[in-house]
């Protein structure tokens, strides 16, 4: 997206105009998404209607927007598991209740929800982040689509480079989990998917990608290298 438009006619422009509100300044996009993605994005919207406003302010803590989200988050994540490991339940148990609870809030917020936050108060920025919300849902989905297609079509393409992370990464993991506590790592792994938002909007997320990618750069001109001295011996 970007808030100058162009000239190409296929680009499309989104404009807001609420008497309810003040005006503010009118952003523009230009974005051409495939009809199936444009599909799931309007069907996600439809989706998470009642949960709009929940969403949008869960957002707002999830990519930071204070100082002290991050630690609310990582407070809240603890004070959970802490409650896990006193009580501790089966695994059972836990996806029992879990279900329970998120049964009982989508049973209880369209109701309560109508009621606590009025239509008046629903504005076109709050639409603009809802859409830009729905629309970056879909697109992560498709981006780990993506990468785990370019993953496995490395088995054709560098055999040798598949096998080889595929048996470090299970390897690893299986020492992982023979190390730790089962619900230990529930916990780092549940804390790092509320605090990836957060550091995906700050740029956290792509430095390190930049460094995982330069190492695995380097490690396959190593393996082909090796593979070539190979062949001439």
């Amino acid at each position: 997206m970007a808030d100058q438009a162009g000239d190409s006619p296929s680009e499309s422009k989104y404009t807001h105009s609420f008497e309810t509100e003040p005006p503010y300044e009118t952003r523009e996009y230009k974005f051409t998404y495939p009809s199936i993605m444009e599909a799931q994005i309007r069907k996600l919207r439809h989706g998470l209607e009642n949960w709009r406003e929940i969403i949008l302010g869960a957002k707002r803590v999830l990519v930071w927007e204070k100082q002290w989200h991050p630690t609310a988050i990582v407070g809240g994540s603890t004070i959970l598991f802490t409650f896990l490991w006193l009580l501790d339940p089966s695994i059972l148990t836990v996806f029992s209740v879990f279900g329970l609870v998120l049964t009982i809030f989508d049973y209880l917020i369209p109701s309560i929800g109508s009621s606590m936050f009025k239509p008046e108060m629903w504005t076109a920025r709050k639409e603009q982040e809802y859409e830009e919300f729905c629309t970056n849902v879909i697109l992560y989905k498709a981006r780990l689509e993506l990468s785990w297609a370019r993953f496995y079509k490395m088995k054709s393409t560098n055999r040798k480079m598949y096998f080889l992370l595929t048996m470090i990464t299970l390897s690893a993991l299986a020492w992982i989990g023979c190390t730790f506590n089962n619900l230990f790592l529930s916990y780092v792994f549940v804390t790092f998917l509320l605090l990836f938002p957060g550091m995906e909007h700050n740029g956290i997320i792509t430095k390190w990608s930049e460094y995982v990618g330069t190492f695995l750069m380097e490690l396959m001109r190593q393996t082909k290298s090796k593979g070539s001295q190979e062949k001439d011996d």
